[in-house]
């Protein structure tokens, strides 16, 4: 008797808050939810397997005077991941509806082409403090997006680049630590790199 009262009572509650007839959500769908995860797993593994087993004479190689080295790839890619880590949490924080996307996700890629996210530039002592930073920030954005129920497609960061909501900016993570790889793949392309 007691678990049917029990019952009852809930069910009236949820159709008093309106809960029980709601039909659709803006949490992350499957498909977005899946091909994030695969996206940050692949691209966090792809970059550390690249970078873990070089020496500081390679690090530290630049093709020319111009030209970045993988420590500075390395630093840079650390630094915008931690904050557009951050500004997806600002974002997740905050309400603001008369924010637009100024972007379709399909557009990310080209965009980063284009321009480097603004960011702080973090200053760290050496490369393994900089990707024990990637690896927590990467664990930390894995976790939120196996168990977010938030409305990450309502909730947006306005910057200079344009304005994002919290998925792309969680995704831009994945496109800018492709970018980067590419770049270092290029660094240690060159016929003069250390071996």
């Amino acid at each position: 008797m007691l678990k049917r009262t029990k019952g009852y009572f809930l069910l009236t509650m949820l159709v008093l808050t309106g809960l029980a007839g709601r039909m659709h959500t803006n949490i992350l769908t499957t498909k977005e939810r899946h091909a994030l995860v695969v996206d940050l797993k692949t691209s966090r593994n792809d970059f550390l397997k690249t970078v873990e087993t070089l020496t500081p004479k390679q690090l530290n190689f630049r093709g020319n005077k111009t030209s970045p080295s993988i420590k500075a790839c390395i630093y840079r890619l650390v630094s915008i991941e931690n904050n557009l880590w951050s500004l997806s949490q600002t974002a997740l924080r905050q309400e603001n509806p008369s924010l637009k996307r100024t972007c379709a996700d399909e557009d990310l890629s080209s965009l980063v082409q284009q321009k480097t996210f603004p960011y702080d530039d973090i200053k760290f002592k050496n490369v393994p403090e900089a990707l024990k930073l990637f690896k927590t920030v990467r664990v930390d954005i894995l976790k939120y997006v196996h168990t977010s129920t938030e409305d990450v497609r309502g909730h947006l960061s306005q910057t200079s680049m344009g304005n994002f909501d919290a998925y792309q900016l969680m995704l831009l993570n994945t496109i800018y630590c492709n970018h980067f790889l590419q770049q270092i793949e290029a660094i240690k392309s060159q016929r003069n790199f250390p071996k």
